[in-house]
């Protein structure tokens, strides 16, 4: 049997106190072709944005955008996976609840469990808005500080909502009484540095940044705004704020302690994730094995059904039951795999590492051509060399097909780079008269308007079957999906499914009733 890969090499993670970039700007690059980057400025820490920008057609919009960007940081340890400072707030999102296969069970990813606490924190009397973004980004320093017990191993566990539903009603009640409750905090010199002593001790103390430098970057930052002296019943506030929220959050913690460290001390249910995807559901074969070891079950079937298979090899659903022995009390978690309209979401693989599905890579790199550019107003060599790229994809489909379904980050960094690099061999780069889909495609949603756009871009000669599919989206009932988008996607689809089409992929990503997978 093959070893199961080796867990991420050990960070220093300097990225927490000397980031790349600052706060929530690491995901809008992550996200973000670099000739987009521009498209969203930030000032303190949130984007904004020029939204007569044409490009923000691309996404829907800037909402739609800032909505996408939200979507594809929320999973479960997404600061530590895209090397955010450490006070940068969670996703402002409810994380993601799964279901059980045995009815009335559910089931949520321990990192998600701090973020649910900011979420239900903010989802009350305290809002999560500009006033009180000091008490979200020292929240935040707690949270990223807990979070180190996990050691960026992603577990699910039972999920008890009224458990969490108490702390949220306590916390409530208590930050919406001030005058009651724990008002024991004066300034008395009423300086920045008092501020910074009394938040300081109560914190953990984090050991990527032992002398909470973060803590008082953030505190300097209000201060500047807001000036202690003149500010003090403030600041007195914030650190009464504080003291509630993060004493509640300790005696929870210290309540509930496996839920906020590795490990499932419940011997006897087995918990397993199953990935429910359109075209097949399946589970990690390594997954269950160590479930079935950590519960004494009988593993020699298994064993033999992925000796000799890599770490990503994953089992169909249906060929599990024939390779378990007995009748072991296991959990399938129902984890669908999230796509943006741009971008698959990474999905924690096993010790550490993340992974994404094989179908949603190959789909970003013909995308990608569509969206850089790289077919329009092309010659027919330029075209051949470039579908000979994307036909060199078809591993990747042929071994999802045969079990290998989800690649991890490794390799689809491996892959990219030689994309790229087979591209700049061919002399294959975003044109120099690159066009925009117009605004004007909205004016006129007929088949008649999008064929007209398709020539305006230059792809009608490249792909001549292109028109006929523009027709054919309009007529026949088996390719609306391919119309019930946005006009600008709709451009974008016709491309993409000649691309596919021609490369031979139709298989992978066409099903009866809803055209596209994705």
């Amino acid at each position: 049997m093959a070893d199961p890969p080796p867990p991420p090499p050990p960070s220093n993670k300097s990225y927490l106190t000397a980031p790349a970039l600052p706060s929530t700007e690491v995901f809008y690059h992550a996200y973000l072709p670099s000739d987009h980057w521009d498209l969203v400025v930030f000032r303190n820490g949130e984007p904004c944005c020029n939204n007569e920008d044409i490009r923000f057609n691309y996404y829907g919009g800037w909402a739609s955008l800032f909505a996408q960007v939200d979507k594809f940081r929320n999973f479960p340890g997404s600061l530590n996976q895209y090397r955010a400072e450490l006070s940068t707030i969670y996703p402002w999102v409810m994380p993601k609840i799964y279901n059980s296969l045995k009815g009335g069970h559910s089931y949520i990813y321990k990192h998600d469990i701090l973020l649910l606490m900011q979420y239900n924190l903010m989802d009350g009397h305290l809002q999560a808005n500009e006033k009180n973004f000091p008490i979200m980004a020292i929240t935040a320093i707690y949270m990223r500080t807990k979070e180190e017990a996990l050691n960026d191993k992603c577990e699910l566990v039972r999920y008890d909502k009224e458990k969490f539903e108490e702390l949220k009603n306590r916390l409530e009640s208590k930050t919406s009484n001030m005058t009651q409750h724990n008002r024991k905090h004066r300034l008395i010199k009423k300086t920045l540095d008092e501020v910074f002593e009394k938040v300081k001790k109560l914190l953990p103390v984090n050991s990527h940044d032992p002398e909470f430098t973060e803590l008082r970057k953030h505190l300097q930052k209000f201060h500047q705004q807001t000036p202690v002296p003149q500010n003090v019943k403030y600041f007195e506030n914030l650190v009464n704020v504080m003291d509630i929220i993060l004493t509640d959050f300790d005696a929870f913690i210290d309540a509930n302690p496996s839920l906020f460290r590795n490990g499932n001390d419940d011997k006897e249910t087995l918990v397993v994730r199953l990935f429910d995807e359109v075209k097949c559901k399946h589970v990690f074969g390594y997954e269950l094995m160590e479930e079935l070891q950590r519960c004494g079950c009988n593993t020699v079937k298994l064993e033999e059904a992925i000796q000799a298979k890599d770490p990503t090899y994953s089992l169909l659903f249906q060929d599990v039951f024939k390779l378990l022995d007995g009748n072991p009390n296991i959990h399938f978690i129902a984890i669908p795999l999230p796509r943006t309209r741009k971008r698959a979401v990474w999905v924690p693989a096993i010790d550490g590492h993340y992974c994404i599905s094989a179908r949603d890579l190959v789909f970003e790199f013909v995308a990608w051509t569509v969206v850089k550019g790289l077919f329009q107003g092309a010659s027919d060599e330029q075209r051949d060399n470039l579908m000979g790229i994307l036909k060199g994809l078809r591993y990747l489909l042929d071994g999802y097909n045969n079990g290998y379904r989800m690649v991890l980050e490794a390799d689809v960094k491996r892959i990219r780079k030689q994309i790229v690099d087979k591209c700049k061999a061919h002399g294959i780069a975003q044109p120099e008269h690159f066009k925009d889909i117009r605004r004007v495609i909205y004016c006129d949603t007929t088949e008649d308007g999008l064929k007209a756009e398709l020539k305006y871009l230059g792809v009608d000669k490249v792909f001549p079957e292109i028109l006929e599919l523009a027709d054919d989206i309009y007529k026949k009932p088996e390719l609306k999906a391919l119309r019930e988008t946005d006009p600008y996607q709709t451009v974008e689809n016709c491309q993409i499914q000649c691309i596919i089409n021609r490369a031979g992929f139709t298989e992978f990503f066409v099903h009866s009733t809803t055209w596209f997978v994705r």
